[in-house]
C-alpha cells in the first residue's frame, strides 16, 4: 500500500481551517435580520406554474441574492408612526371600525403611500420574484402551508371569505401560526393583497431574467398584487396568483410589507 504525503503543511492547514470557518460565520446565509423581518437566502426557487392562468405560466426556475422580508404585513400600529413622523395623510378607511385596531393590517393605501412608508423605514417593496419565494419556499408548493388540504377541509388557519377563521374583515397581521410560509411568513395567502415593487406584464414571466428579475422596465400601467384577501376564496389566494391595479388605487383589500437588501 502506498501512502501519499499531504502537500499542505500543518500551518497552511490551520489558515485554511481559520478561512472557512470566517465564510461560514460571515455568510449571507448567517445574516442577522433586523427587528420584524426574516433572512430568505440567496438560491434558486420555482416560480410560475405550468398549469394555472396564462400569466402565470410558465413555471420557471429564478435566482434570488439574499434579502430582508417583513415577518407580518405592515399593521395600522406600524403605520401611525410612519404619519406622525411624516405627517403623511391618514389613509382611506382609517376610521373605520372594521379595519382600524392597531394590529389589523394598514389598508386603503396606494402603491406611492406604500413606497412612502418603505421609504422612511430605509427599505423598499418586495420584487415580485422575493415575494413569492417567501411565500412558497423551494419546494414548488401552490399554499404557504403545503397542499391545499393538508390541514383539513375547514380553513381556519388563513383569512379567506367567510367566518370559518374568526374574521369577517382583516385579521391581525400576526394570527394564523398554522398558515405560516416555509420561510415563516405570516398572511402570505389571504387577509389583505400586498402592493410589490415590478410593474405588471401579463407576459413577464416568458422574458423574465433568471437572475434576480426586478419586473419589466417602466413606466407601464400597473403595479404587481400578491397574496390574495379576506374577500377571495382559497382557490384565490394560491401563492402563484399575480393580481395588478393602478399605483394611485387605494381600497379596503390592499396592503404591504416591506423588504431590504442584505448586502
Amino acid at each position: 500500500m502506498i501512502y501519499r504525503r499531504t502537500n499542505m503543511r500543518p500551518h497552511r492547514l490551520l489558515s485554511f481551517l481559520v478561512f472557512c470557518s470566517f465564510v461560514f460565520l460571515y455568510s449571507p446565509a448567517q445574516a442577522e435580520p433586523p427587528p420584524g423581518m426574516i433572512y430568505i437566502p440567496h438560491g434558486y426557487f420555482q416560480m410560475g406554474t405550468s398549469s394555472g392562468k396564462e400569466d402565470e405560466k410558465p413555471m420557471h426556475f429564478v435566482f434570488t441574492p439574499g434579502y430582508f422580508i417583513d415577518k407580518y404585513e405592515v399593521s395600522n400600529k406600524d403605520y401611525s408612526a410612519f404619519m406622525q413622523a411624516t405627517g403623511q395623510p391618514a389613509p382611506k378607511f382609517w376610521n373605520d371600525s372594521r379595519f382600524n385596531e392597531p394590529d389589523q393590517p394598514v389598508v386603503g393605501v396606494s402603491w406611492h403611500d406604500a413606497m412612502a412608508y418603505a421609504k422612511w423605514k430605509e427599505r423598499r417593496l418586495p420584487t415580485e420574484a422575493e415575494w413569492e419565494k417567501a411565500a412558497r419556499g423551494n419546494d414548488g408548493r401552490l399554499w404557504p402551508w403545503g397542499r391545499k388540504f393538508d390541514k383539513g377541509i375547514n380553513f381556519y388557519f388563513l383569512n379567506i371569505f367567510g367566518e370559518n377563521d374568526n374574521y369577517p374583515f382583516t385579521a391581525p397581521v400576526d394570527y394564523y401560526h398554522s398558515g405560516v410560509s416555509p420561510f415563516g411568513l405570516y398572511n402570505t395567502a389571504g387577509n389583505v393583497w400586498e402592493w410589490c415593487l415590478d410593474w405588471y406584464d401579463k407576459d413577464y414571466y416568458r422574458v423574465s431574467p433568471e437572475i434576480n428579475p426586478e419586473g419589466p422596465l417602466g413606466p407601464l400601467k400597473m403595479k404587481v398584487l400578491r397574496g390574495g384577501s379576506w374577500v377571495n376564496s382559497i382557490e384565490g389566494v394560491k401563492i402563484v396568483n399575480r393580481a395588478r391595479n393602478l399605483p394611485h388605487i387605494k381600497n379596503e383589500i390592499y396592503g404591504f410589507r416591506t423588504a431590504l437588501s442584505s448586502q
